[in-house]
């Protein structure tokens, strides 16, 4: 009985033991790591999509690239950072360079955004929003 006791009390200890070093690690993280994927609270522009939209409607269709019917999606790569800031502005897929150029301008003035939570501290999040640019037959 003193065997089986002893060799139970070991047992159950390293099972308790073992249970919370996996718990804790599930919620450690890099702290400069940027997210690619939905984390628990994803940024928000603060205003909400509807606000932010407006602000992306200020982005100028280059004229010369109307009068050569250039039309086509712009796709921006951005990162919200800790603080709500933009950064790491990249365009994915452009138009063109002018055009390409703009929307970076227009992308780089945005104002702070509420960060994006991941186990209730503020991470760096990559975000991508898309940019139609057409042109409309009157």
């Amino acid at each position: 009985m003193r065997t089986l006791l002893l060799i139970l009390i070991p047992t159950v200890f390293s099972i308790i033991s073992y249970a919370q070093k996996t718990d804790t690690a599930k919620y450690s993280f890099d702290s400069d790591k940027i997210y690619t994927t939905p984390v628990e609270v994803m940024p928000e522009y603060r205003g909400g999509t509807d606000r932010l939209y407006f602000r992306l409607e200020h982005i100028r269709y280059i004229f010369s690239d109307q009068m050569k019917n250039i039309q086509g999606k712009v796709l921006v790569s951005l990162v919200i950072e800790k603080d709500g800031s933009v950064s790491n502005i990249k365009i994915v897929q452009g138009l063109t360079e002018e055009q390409d150029k703009e929307v970076i301008r227009v992308v780089k003035n945005l104002r702070k955004w509420k960060p994006g939570i991941q186990a209730g501290k503020p991470v760096r999040v990559q975000l991508f929003i898309p940019i139609d640019f057409k042109l409309i037959k009157t």
